[in-house]
């Protein structure tokens, strides 16, 4: 394990999104490259290994982190341990719920609804200098798909940016943990096939703006772009890893 980045996966995209584009996890494998450097776990169906790794990346899911299924519970377990050991630890929309709430903080529902497409990050003053943020402006565009939020920090976290929707976008919990509610993992063209699949399970009153004048799916797909510079999220939390190794 020396050396790998764990990619915990917590869940699977809806069918039309991995019929054309692949599981989860080729998201970030086609973004991170690097056979070989990332081993792929599914929390909801494989043994989760012994916490030690160069790092951990924990994707996002379909499920709510107080749901109270079991393998949430291992997974909880898990990080807590990975934390005592010091692995660097990223959480991606529930993976960044999932860690709030293994910590003591506190995971709900959103009252303003499911925040869905391409929306402006604004980085926190304080959080400028974050490494999670090296490289990038103070605003800049992000993928969302969520229904549940963070409401409360862990003790001792920061947070790190927020957006219109929702001020919990980004926290940072000591210097090993941080997790964001975007997905700096996801491209365009995984968003579109979301939008399609979302609008269509779910009812319009889910989402935060059901503007009465335009279909939400209309609305939604015609402001998806592409939000390159969030990627760098991904990119600098590994590149830290790499620094790291290096002085080792």
């Amino acid at each position: 394990m020396k050396g790998q980045i764990l990619i915990l996966k917590a869940g699977e995209l809806p069918r039309r999104v991995t019929d054309r584009h692949g599981p989860y996890e080729r998201a970030f494998l086609s973004l991170l490259g690097e056979k070989g450097r990332f081993v792929v776990v599914d929390a909801q169906k494989d043994s989760l290994p012994e916490p030690m790794w160069a790092g951990i990346i924990v994707s996002g899911s379909a499920s709510s982190t107080y749901g109270g299924e079991m393998w949430i519970r291992r997974s909880e377990e898990f990080l807590r341990k990975a934390a005592d050991r010091e692995v660097p630890i990223y959480g991606i929309c529930f993976g960044h719920q999932l860690l709030a709430q293994a910590f003591g903080g506190k995971v709900e529902k959103c009252p303003r609804g499911w925040e869905l497409g391409t929306v402006p990050f604004l980085v926190d003053p304080e959080a400028r200098d974050d490494p999670l943020f090296a490289g990038l402006p103070e605003e800049f565009e992000v993928q969302q798909s969520h229904g549940d939020i963070v409401s409360e920090l862990p003790v001792g976290a920061v947070c790190l940016g927020s957006s219109s929707h929702w001020p919990i976008q980004a926290f940072r919990l000591g210097d090993k943990i941080c997790g964001t509610q975007f997905h700096p993992e996801f491209t365009r063209a995984i968003m579109e096939d979301l939008v399609h699949s979302l609008t269509t399970i779910l009812p319009p009153e889910t989402f935060s703006d059901n503007s009465a004048d335009r279909p939400v799916k209309e609305r939604i797909l015609s402001g998806l772009r592409e939000s390159l510079q969030s990627r760098n999220c991904l990119w600098n939390f590994v590149n830290q890893i790499s620094r790291r190794e290096s002085r080792c």
